[in-house]
Order: structure tokens, then C-alpha cells, then sequence
């Protein structure tokens, strides 16, 4: 008469087993709160694609013909921002020698509100976390492409990007106690994608992206 309890109570913790098991192993493939990889070892990244992938078509000759660009002419040097104090050429001088054999390049050309375009050069250097940041608005003041160069420390960013979690975002700091420069999203190994002000995603058809290149 109580064999069917027996054996219920029995089985009662076999199945429960079971049950745990699969919930671990679920939430370990695909668990909504899984932390997204953080950026890849800098370092250790390995040259640029050499078929040509990691050269951005947003610098492209035909894409600056369709930006109404056409022959740049020779760029203004309107200024240099020193977050680091170390001046430009010092640092200039130590990649030009290969004193940072692990320095990353990504360039691109990003919207502009009153230009055709800024066209971005950005070097990372993964032992010091020191950024250059080189931006040339093009065809702006009648026809003169002004430049302007930001030497700062960059860092990563703790936290999830909602639109992208896999994603690492970096921050290009200025001054000690002021606000980022600019936040970007680290999209895959040779991708940057520039994020808005407060480092959310721009949803935008625009190209919002810098891509690696082996150098400038």
C-alpha cells in the first residue's frame, strides 16, 4: 500500500539532482548576467588584417569624392591639448623609434555637424594607457582643414554597454578632475565605435566607427 511513497521518496532526490544540474549548466551557457569578455590583452593583438579589411573604406578616396571633399590640401595645426604634460613631440619621438612596439592605430572619418567630415587618427599605447588623439575637421573655416591634437591617458570602463555587452569600453580622459574626452566601444579586435557623452550607444546610420590600420 505505501510502496508508491517509498519509491517516490527515493527518487525524490535523484531528480532534484537532475533538475540543479541543468539550471547550473544553463545559466553558464547563457546566463543573463554573464560578464562580458573584458578587452583583449592590447599587447598581444597581433598585426592589422593585411587584405585590406583593416583599412577603413570611410577614408576611402571614393568616399571623401562622395563627402565633397576631393584633394586635401595641406592640414592647419590649430593646437595641441597636453593632458599629460610630457608634451607631443616627446612621445611622437618614442613611437617614431619603436620604443612601443604594442601601439595601436585606428583612423576613420566621423560626422560632422558644420563639415564634411573629422577625420580621426587615434594611437593607443597599452603599457603607459597614453592616447593621441588627432582630429582634422575637413573643409571647415572656408576650405582649411583644421587640426587639432589631445594627448591624455585612456582606461577602460567598468560596466555592461546595453546595446552591445560583449563590447569593452574605453575612456580617453582629460583633465584629472573633469569629464571624458570621448567614450568608445571596443566592437571586435580592429573596430572602435565612437559612444555619445555620458558612454551610451549613438543609434545611427552614420559611420561612428575607427577601424585598426597598421599605421598611419
Amino acid at each position: 500500500m505505501h510502496s508508491p511513497l517509498r519509491y517516490r521518496m527515493r527518487r525524490g532526490p535523484f531528480l532534484l539532482m537532475i533538475l540543479l544540474a541543468g539550471l547550473i549548466l544553463g545559466s553558464t551557457a547563457c546566463g543573463p548576467d554573464e560578464t562580458p569578455p573584458p578587452i583583449p590583452a592590447l599587447p598581444d593583438d597581433g598585426p592589422p588584417p593585411t587584405d585590406g579589411a583593416g583599412v577603413p573604406d570611410i577614408v576611402a578616396p571614393e568616399r571623401e569624392e562622395a563627402l565633397g571633399i576631393g584633394e586635401m590640401p595641406e592640414a592647419t595645426e590649430v593646437g595641441v591639448t597636453d593632458y599629460l604634460g610630457v608634451g607631443l613631440p616627446a612621445i611622437t619621438t618614442e613611437i617614431e623609434e619603436g620604443a612601443h612596439p604594442d601601439a595601436l592605430f585606428f583612423q576613420g572619418v566621423l560626422p560632422c555637424a558644420d563639415c564634411a567630415g573629422i577625420r580621426t587618427k587615434l594611437t593607443l599605447l597599452p603599457g603607459p594607457r597614453v592616447y593621441v588623439l588627432r582630429e582634422t575637421y575637413l573643409g571647415a573655416a572656408e576650405g582649411a582643414h583644421a587640426t587639432y591634437t589631445t594627448l591624455g591617458r585612456w582606461g577602460e570602463e567598468p560596466g555592461v554597454l546595453e546595446a552591445m555587452p560583449t563590447a569593452a569600453v574605453l575612456r580617453l580622459d582629460g583633465e584629472p578632475d573633469g569629464p571624458p574626452q570621448a567614450y568608445l566601444a571596443r566592437t571586435d579586435r580592429d573596430t572602435l565605435r565612437l559612444l555619445d557623452r555620458e558612454g551610451l550607444w549613438i543609434e545611427s546610420e552614420l559611420p561612428y566607427e575607427l577601424r585598426r590600420v597598421e599605421e598611419f
